[in-house]
């Protein structure tokens, strides 16, 4: 009897926690795999051979900005406003300093932020390096459209603040300079890019029980 409510209950959490899957996106899905092979093989080889091997794997946009855009579907079809809202809740805890900055409409919301201490290098003449994450997201009825693109780095040295696109820097450009700041830099980017994504998928499904289908369908 134990046994059966014990299989009774396992199979009540199970059924719930697939039923809270209803956002999923298989293009994210095999581009975090694609990350996570090259991680695997490359990471221990040092920043610069990972950075070059991400670039292999991920090409830099025709704008130089590291950019992942993928759409994260639905099983249903909702109402766009609630998604709107739900989605702009998300925005503010992506980037909780820039609540303010959020342009927003029913079909289409933009933030952008700091993504802080992406690279650096150590010692007297170190770097310390933030990126500029531009989040677009486009809503439909059973899909949202996510794009991230990370559209300069800021270092800070003792010279101030420069500011780059990652297309003129490591690996992208092999003879730039700062190439251990700049592998960092690009190695994370591209992380955080993908983690935008996994936040907000998981974001969606933990607050799937706020949307409602729309009952004009």
């Amino acid at each position: 009897m134990k046994r059966l409510l014990l299989f009774v209950f396992v199979n009540t959490i199970l059924s719930y926690c697939f039923a809270q899957q209803v956002w999923h996106s298989q293009d994210y899905d095999a581009a975090q795999k694609k990350f996570d092979e090259v991680t695997a093989i490359y990471k221990k080889k040092g920043n610069k051979t990972w950075s070059l091997k991400l670039l292999e794997t991920f090409p830099i946009s025709s704008d130089k900005t590291i950019k992942h855009q993928y759409v994260i579907l639905s099983d249903s079809m909702f109402n766009t406003d609630v998604i709107s809202r739900v989605v702009s809740a998300w925005c503010k805890t992506k980037f909780p300093d820039a609540v303010t900055d959020i342009v927003s409409s029913r079909d289409q919301l933009r933030i952008s932020g700091q993504l802080k201490g992406v690279g650096q290098t150590m010692g007297a003449a170190g770097t310390y390096i933030n990126a500029t994450e531009e989040v677009v997201i486009d809503i439909k009825g059973n899909r949202v459209r996510l794009t991230s693109r990370i559209i300069n780095y800021v270092a800070s040295n003792w010279k101030g603040a420069e500011y780059n696109v990652p297309g003129d820097c490591f690996p992208v450009n092999p003879d730039a300079s700062k190439k251990d700041s700049h592998a960092m830099a690009f190695i994370n980017c591209h992380y955080n890019a993908l983690l935008t994504f996994s936040t907000l998928i998981k974001y969606l499904n933990d607050n799937v029980s706020t949307l409602k289908p729309d009952d004009d369908w």
